[in-house]
């Protein structure tokens, strides 16, 4: 299961009104962090599923509805830290209908190596 509550929390408000909502948020606890690689202005969390997860997998066709030709991603959460001086895109990435990483993008600078304690995720329009 996905420890970090910072990115349950990102991919759960993305799905937010999604079509799959609800078979997508199944994958959830059958997902797990493997792998974080931090950049000067973000950081990328890789993610891997068990077997089960895939019962719960957006096969073609309903990607095909969710995305269209574009790239299997969802991009529509801001993260905001004031304090920390963060700003930051947020994105959800798919593969093979499976969530596979999230990426965060700082828009105003350095991103933090160390976890954040606080945070606050806006819907964009």
């Amino acid at each position: 299961m996905i420890e970090s509550k910072l990115t349950l929390d990102i991919i759960t408000e993305t799905l937010k009104g999604e079509k799959y909502e609800e078979q997508i948020t199944n994958q959830l606890e059958h997902l797990e962090e493997v792998e974080y690689e931090h950049t000067d202005t973000g950081l990328l969390i890789f993610i891997e599923y068990r077997k089960a997860a895939k019962e719960f997998w957006l096969t073609d066709a309903q990607l095909y509805e969710v995305f269209g030709e574009s790239d299997h991603e969802l991009s529509k959460v801001e993260l905001i830290n004031e304090e920390l001086n963060i700003r930051a895109e947020t994105s959800v990435h798919f593969k093979n209908g499976l969530i596979e990483r999230v990426e965060i993008w700082n828009q105003q600078g350095d991103y933090p190596e160390d976890d954040l304690e606080t945070w606050e995720l806006r819907q964009i329009n």
